[in-house]
């Protein structure tokens, strides 16, 4: 028995050491595979990053190179020190030696190999070049080198040199376009009209060209802005907003939206409402008073807004009671829609204050139809307003 168990026990042994050797190969030869295919993704990698690397070594060195030369017409000529195999660049300022100079298959601006120098003299050296890399076809020629005197080329230059000037000028220009884009989007703006507010003037999708207000805007002007706070104060405190209080719903607010409306009064007029048209107070002599009216007509739900929104100023200017009227402060403007009908304006939350204003809207530029300068709001001048006259 004990022989038995001794048996089974070495063939046992026999099978696990079979076992583990027939595995240990495998599992070998897979870690040697992700080895092998880690250690592939590693240089390729590298292989990537060796470009960039070259290229901005490469760059940092012609910078080099061109600080200590100089850049431009200032970057020191290499035509009495260039050897053979040097690559160089030929530049020329002058139209009618650069049209010569190209007939004989120098052209300013491309690189050029030195093959040989026919005389190491400084005076009447010679060169034979060929162009450094293939060209366009109406440009190659078949006679490649081509000879050249030395000082029939205004400047030579040496290829870090060119490319490290070629660099900073192309940087300088970028920079340029993007200062100019930036000045102009801080003093101009392309505006789409949103709404009807502003019609018959301004109709929807009307593109308009907005300029920024240096001088104060003047009465009639179109202006653009950001909404004040007062405007989210009305919407939430209209018969809308309390209802959407009262539900826990949120009002869809104006940050971030702008807008167009004409400018009624500025700094130091008189101003108010009066059947739902703003007006300003011209002057009065005696009891006869004359007032500049902005025909804007109702609004299409008054009833959303408090009733001193429509008639500002109690009593009303039909009694000619002109020491009542609301002057406007220094940087308040009142502004409202020429269409009263679909506008919420300074009829509801009040004078504008500066610090809102973008700008002025100057002409409509698309679309064809309605190109020009912006048409005049709906003012007129008229005495002794009554309720009748709407």
């Amino acid at each position: 028995m004990k022989g038995y168990y001794c048996v089974l026990s070495i063939f046992s042994a026999a099978c696990c050491c079979q076992a583990v050797g027939a595995f240990a190969p495998s599992h070998y030869a897979a870690t040697q595979r992700r080895r092998i295919l880690h250690q592939r993704a590693v240089q390729n990698d590298a292989a990537e990053e060796q470009p960039q690397k070259n290229i901005f070594n490469t760059l940092r060195s012609n910078l080099k190179t061109a600080a200590d030369e100089g850049f431009g017409t200032r970057a020191r000529n290499v035509g009495d020190t260039m050897k053979i195999d040097d690559t160089v660049v030929p530049l020329c300022s002058n139209l009618e030696k650069r049209q010569s100079l190209a007939d004989r298959g120098v052209y300013p601006g491309v690189e050029y190999l030195i093959c040989d120098i026919d005389s190491e003299e400084e005076v009447d050296r010679s060169v034979s070049i060929r162009p450094a890399y293939p060209l366009r076809d109406y440009l190659e020629r078949s006679d490649w080198p081509v000879t050249v005197a030395v000082a029939d080329v205004p400047l030579w230059l040496a290829k870090a040199t060119y490319e490290a000037g070629t660099a900073v000028g192309t940087l300088m220009l970028a920079g340029t376009y993007l200062s100019i884009a930036a000045i102009l989007a801080s003093f101009i703006r392309i505006v789409v009209v949103p709404s009807e507010s502003m019609e018959p003037a301004l109709q929807p999708r009307d593109v308009v060209l907005v300029t920024r207000s240096i001088l104060p805007p003047r009465n009639g002007d179109v202006v653009f802005f950001n909404p004040p706070k007062e405007l989210d104060e009305a919407i939430a405190n209209s018969k809308v907003g309390k209802a959407a209080a009262a539900e826990n719903v949120q009002i869809v607010s104006t940050k971030g939206k702008q807008f167009l409306k004409r400018v009624v009064g500025v700094p130091g007029d008189r101003v108010g409402v009066f059947n739902s048209n703003p007006y300003v107070l011209l002057e009065c002599i005696g009891d006869d008073c004359t007032y500049r009216v902005d025909r804007t007509g109702e609004y299409s739900r008054p009833d959303m807004f408090d009733d001193e929104s429509w008639n500002r100023i109690s009593p009303t200017i039909n009694t000619n009671i002109h020491e009542d009227t609301e002057r406007l402060d220094r940087g308040e403007y009142f502004v409202a829609g020429d269409n009263g009908f679909r506008s919420v304006d300074s009829r509801v939350w009040g004078p504008l204050k500066k610090k809102y204003l973008f700008g002025t809207a100057q002409w409509v530029i698309f679309p064809a139809n309605h190109f020009g300068p912006i048409q005049p709001g709906p003012f007129s001048v008229e005495k002794g307003l009554t309720t009748e006259r709407n």
